[in-house]
């Protein structure tokens, strides 16, 4: 109920002209004034201008994302407290340029923690850097077969692979 709040505000709120930084404000700011201990609903919140490629990123309390480039694959992601703890946290964007044939990936928390290794960003950057499919939803299903390779089958958790791919219009 927590999650679909958090989306309910961010949509109402981008709908009605807020930009992102206060439509983030005041979805935090009902959250906390909700006054629910154990809130943990998290907000992977991306935008990415399709001319440009420029890429905004905000992570509030959310699992590390990956971005699939030509040199290789690489983690971004800092670490915020969910949303509705803090009354006062503030979220800086992370700002990228997505080129031609290059991949943001985002992931929920359950893919990390059930790849059950010493370090799970490193493993996923791994994961994803042998995936070769041009087409992101082919791209999201290889990574979610490789990933319960290491599950033995079973999504234990929430296990959520969004990927989207940025391709020049010829």
């Amino acid at each position: 109920a927590d999650s679909e709040r958090v989306i309910d505000l961010m949509e109402k709120f981008m709908e009605a002209g807020f930009a992102r930084e206060t439509a983030l404000w005041m979805m935090n700011s009902a959250m906390v004034l909700q006054g629910e201990d154990d809130s943990f609903s998290t907000l992977d919140f991306a935008t990415i201008a399709l001319y440009s490629g420029h890429l905004e990123l905000t992570k509030i309390g959310a699992a590390a994302s990956f971005i699939k480039t030509r040199k290789g694959v690489y983690s971004v992601g800092e670490t915020s407290l969910p949303a509705g703890v803090d009354l006062t946290q503030k979220v800086m964007p992370i700002q990228s340029v997505l080129e031609h044939g290059e991949f943001l990936v985002m992931v929920t928390d359950g893919v990390l923690e059930y790849l059950h290794v010493k370090n799970p960003e490193e493993k996923f950057c791994e994961i994803v850097e042998d995936v070769f499919e041009e087409n992101a939803g082919a791209f999201a299903k290889a990574v979610m077969e490789r990933v319960l390779l290491f599950t033995g089958g079973h999504a234990k958790d929430d296990m959520t692979v969004l990927v989207t791919g940025i391709w020049e219009k010829t």
